[in-house]
Parts: C-alpha cells; structure tokens; sequence
C-alpha cells in the first residue's frame, strides 16, 4: 500500500509568488550597483569591484540555469506504478519512480548550493567594500588638509617666481673693468640661488598636488564603496531569499522521496487532476495516484518550473544586458535593466500555475 500522506495540504504561501521575487531581487540589485556604484579598487582576490560583480554574475546566470522536465517524469513513473500489481516488495515503476524522486532533490540541492555559495560571495563582497568605505572616509578627513597644503605651496612657488625674476634682471651698462667680474659673479649666483628656489618649490606644488588628487580619487572611492556597500547588504539579503526558495521546494521533494520509497502495490486513493498550463494534458488525473502525493508533486512542479520559466523569460536576457554593462563600464542600460525587472515582478503570478497563485 501507499503510505499515509504525509505531505500536508497545500496553501497559498507554498507556492506565492512572493517567493520568487528574491530571484528577481538579485538582478535588479546588480543593475543597481553598476549604475550606481560604478568602480572600486579591492583588496585580493576581487581586485575590483567591477571583477568582483562580474564573476558574481557567472554564478547567478549557471544558478539560474536548471533544468525542469523531473515532475513530468515523476508523474508518469508513478502512474506506472499505481498501475502494476500488488506485490510483496516495491516493483520496477515504483523504484523507477523512487529513483527520479532521488534525482530530482539532488538536482535541486545542487541549485540551493550555488545559491549559498553566491550568498558568501556577496558577503564576501560586502565586506571588502566596507574595508574600502572606511580607508576613503579616512582619505576624505584629510583631503580639506591636502588641498590647504596645496594653496600653501602654490603660494611659495608663486613668490619664488618673482624672486626668480627679479635675480634675473639685466646687469647695468655702466660697469667698471674691474667691477665686471665680479658683479657677474654676483648676479649668476643670485640667479642659482633663485633658481635652485623655485624648482623646490615647483616640486613641493607638484607633490602637493598629488596628494590632494590622491585624496580626492580616495575620498570618492570611498563613497562609491560605501553606495556599493548597502546595495551589497541587499544582494546578501536576496541570495539567502534564493536558498529559501529551493530549500522550501526540498523540503516538499523530501517528503514526496520518502511517501514514494515507503510505499509499494496498488494505491487505494484516488487520484487529483494537476492542474496548470505547465501540466500536459494526458498527465492530468492520472489514475491511482493518492490525492495528497499527487497535490505534493504539483507544489513541487510549480515552484521548479516557475523558476526555470523566470530565469528563461526574464532573469538571464536581462543578467545579459547587466554583464555587457559591467564589461564595458556603461551605464546607459540601467534603466532598461530596472524596467525589465519591474516586468518580471508583474510577470510572477502569471508564471504559477492556475489555483496556485
């Protein structure tokens, strides 16, 4: 016999489409901080921002990119079983239908993994920004000072000019013989004293300068690093939103392994149509499958598949456009990508099948 249903009723929030909006989160929210974050330098091993955010995007487009036909094949090896004769031990359709169980949780482990390794990558991430907020803070504490060092040297170099113009005046006609000599000796002197003067200072101008470049650049790298880190915390927040989902969806395909390994023979419940554009229509109602595994299998098949069909019908073309954007380093896409995103998030409903959104 099949064992007593142990899959529970289904409810609305099972398969709401709340829980899909943390997979559109996680690209809306890299359209962000390419827009808006643009790029910072980073400690090893991300080098950069951009690097960082680019290789990140690797991971969610190959996240994304699950496969979806296990509840098809699922539902058939179980009315394959539901169909053989009672025996003493399970049959062929019926470990048949274990084993795609098995394969299918696997599967979907395997996705909820990528999606915990993204979610330390971003936190990764994050934290490497902080580290970069705070040296720009401490740049940007000093970079008033720097540029008041730079006025100050402009002022030395300004005078030593002068100075320099001065020593270089002609000498005057009306000479002696015998003043000659060493008046010139007097005036080149005076002008090397002059110049040697204003080349230090023109030094101390241009290393003044520096700095207070050096603090500028750090100060607004900073400030990109800590726009770039918040937006992070939102990333952290939508990846573990993602291992939500597929650990909810394993949780039920845990319960539909076990209701399908401990039970064997011919059921004595009658079956439930699945119901939903995703389901064909010669599975629909399929005999001798009880109501509560068969409801189980359809929770199942609406979070897989709305998944798969939000990442084919939205996620990965608009996960494009935000990849040749962190490529190029334009920005003129982010409004597109925000759009599609928005588009996404109206589409969710429509993804789940009919009586479960």
């Amino acid at each position: 016999m099949w064992t007593p249903d142990v899959t529970g009723a289904t409810s609305a929030t099972e398969v709401s489409p709340e829980l899909l909006k943390p997979l559109v989160a996680v690209v809306a929210t890299l359209g962000k901080l390419v827009a808006t974050a643009g790029d910072v330098p980073l400690a090893e091993p991300w080098g950069s921002l951009r690097a960082g955010l680019l290789n990140f995007s690797s991971g969610v487009r190959e996240a994304m990119r699950h496969r979806h036909g296990e509840a098809t094949r699922l539902r058939r090896a179980l009315a394959a079983a539901a169909a053989e004769p009672t025996t003493e031990g399970p049959g062929v359709p019926k470990a048949t239908a274990a084993a795609i169980a098995c394969e299918w949780l696997k599967a979907v482990a395997s996705v909820e993994a990528a999606w915990a390794k993204l979610k330390v990558e971003a936190a990764s991430l994050k934290d490497a920004c902080e580290v970069a907020a705070a040296a720009g803070a401490a740049a940007g504490a000093t970079a008033e000072a720097t540029k008041g060092h730079l006025m100050g040297a402009v002022a030395l170099e300004t005078e030593a000019r002068r100075g320099f113009r001065l020593a270089t005046h002609l000498l005057p006609m009306a000479l002696e013989p015998t003043e000659v000599v060493d008046v010139v000796a007097a005036h080149d002197a005076r002008v090397a004293e002059a110049r040697a003067g204003l080349q230090e200072a023109s030094k101390a101008t241009e290393e003044a300068a520096e700095a207070t470049v050096a603090a500028v650049t750090a100060r607004e790298r900073g400030r990109q690093a800590a726009v770039a880190h918040e937006l992070l915390g939102h990333l952290v927040v939508a990846c573990e939103g993602a291992c939500h989902y597929y650990c909810h969806l394993q949780r039920r395909l845990k319960d539909i392994e076990a209701t399908v390994a401990a039970g064997h023979g011919s059921p004595e419940a009658a079956a439930v149509a699945l119901e939903g554009p995703d389901v064909p229509k010669a599975t629909q109602g399929d005999p001798g499958i009880p109501k509560g595994l068969a409801e189980a299998v359809a929770v199942a098949e609406a979070l897989w598949g709305a998944s798969a069909r939000l990442a084919q019908e939205h996620l990965l073309g608009t996960l494009r456009v935000v990849r040749g954007m962190l490529s190029t380093g334009g920005t003129t896409e982010a409004t597109a990508v925000a759009q599609r995103c928005q588009d996404a998030t109206t589409a969710l409903p429509g993804l789940l099948p009919r009586g479960h959104s």
